[in-house]
């Protein structure tokens, strides 16, 4: 509880690798009531470590899709309708999140209580082109070129190189304590896509529409730019609390392959105790999970597209010196075709 709301945080999950690093932070959090853990996964291993996750803490409780159909990222949507209680501020964490500023959670409860007529705020976060922009914008890094607040294909949301740069550069902050020179103050935003890597809301405000993504919506470009515009609200970004995440798909391949995960989790080693000793925890669990993968549920349909194996390897080849693939340069040949529906009556 804090200020008279239960806080619920919540992460779809997920991958254990990472997850082992950010649970630790949530867990140790007093004002936590609970974590809900969207289980949106096939891997035998994550679904094992999850079900001894919440039999080990009260505070683990375990959601599962509604009709058992496992559709990838577009299952994920229908997990908000969960979000919608009375009297409750939501804490939504990527699964990838792998250090949060000690007292993040409980800053950014705060100043969403302290700010309600945001739609949906987040933190400053490290790895997000919103975040990074904020940086430059505010001088706190310098860059060779400009780089834009929008997540285009140019933007640093694509390379593994600059990601890591990012990383190891504010894992340095993090060791000297001069992170909290990064501070800046609140930011407000709108009519803006973000990355939702971190994202704090009323239980009430989803409510009024059931927490509901329309089929067809991503779940990021409604909850930081459709629905806010239909309602004539803003976001915000409240840079005095940080958190660093660790990849986005186009980064994830050759980050994973590099120190940066272990330097981070070396943070944990040497921090906070009540941090370290659930981490110590949840790493047991993991090697028991690993030891025993058979689960008690769910029995998830995999409903996910087939795709032409062919089709997805001629899409994926990169080209050469360059963050794109053929697939993202057949999406940039296609971005001029905006045409009115053909169902649509002018008047």
């Amino acid at each position: 509880m804090r200020r008279g709301y239960k806080v619920v945080c919540n992460t779809a999950a997920g991958r254990h690798r990472y997850m082992n690093l950010l649970v630790p932070y949530v867990l140790a959090n007093e004002i936590v009531d609970r974590y809900d853990i969207w289980v949106n996964t096939l891997n035998p291993v994550d679904l094992r470590f999850f079900e001894l996750l919440a039999k080990k803490y009260s505070k683990i409780n375990l959601i599962y899709i509604d009709d058992n159909k496992f559709n990838g990222l577009g299952s994920i949507f229908g997990f908000y309708k969960h979000c919608v209680e009375e009297d409750t501020i939501y804490v939504k964490l990527d699964d990838d999140l792998i250090w949060l500023d000690p007292e993040a959670i409980t800053k950014m409860v705060d100043f969403r209580i302290d700010n309600p007529d945001y739609f949906i705020v987040s933190p400053l976060v490290i790895n997000n082109c919103a975040g990074t922009y904020l940086l430059q914008n505010e001088g706190k890094i310098r860059l060779k070129k400009y780089l834009s607040s929008a997540m285009t294909w140019e933007s640093s949301w694509c390379s593994a190189t600059f990601a890591y740069q990012l990383l190891d550069w504010f894992h340095g902050k993090i060791i000297d304590d001069s992170y909290k020179n990064l501070y800046m103050g609140k930011k407000t935003i709108s009519m803006l896509r973000f990355s939702i890597n971190m994202i704090v809301w009323f239980g009430a405000t989803f409510k009024e529409f059931g927490g509901v993504c329309p089929d067809g919506n991503n779940d990021e470009e409604y909850f930081s730019v459709i629905k806010p515009t239909q309602l004539g609200l803003a976001n915000c970004i409240n840079t005095d609390a940080i958190v660093a995440h660790f990849a986005f798909t186009y980064q994830r391949k050759e980050l994973d392959k590099t120190d940066i995960l272990l330097k981070y989790e070396n943070l944990i080693k040497c921090g906070d105790d009540k941090v370290r000793l659930i981490y110590e925890n949840i790493k047991e669990l993991i090697f028991m999970a690993k030891e025993n993968t058979d689960i008690k549920v769910p029995k998830y349909e995999d409903c996910r597209p087939k795709e032409n194996k062919i089709r997805v390897f001629l899409r994926t080849r990169r080209i050469p010196g360059t963050f794109y693939d053929w697939g993202r340069i057949s999406y940039r040949l296609k971005e001029h075709r905006i045409e009115f529906d053909d169902g649509f009556i002018r008047v």
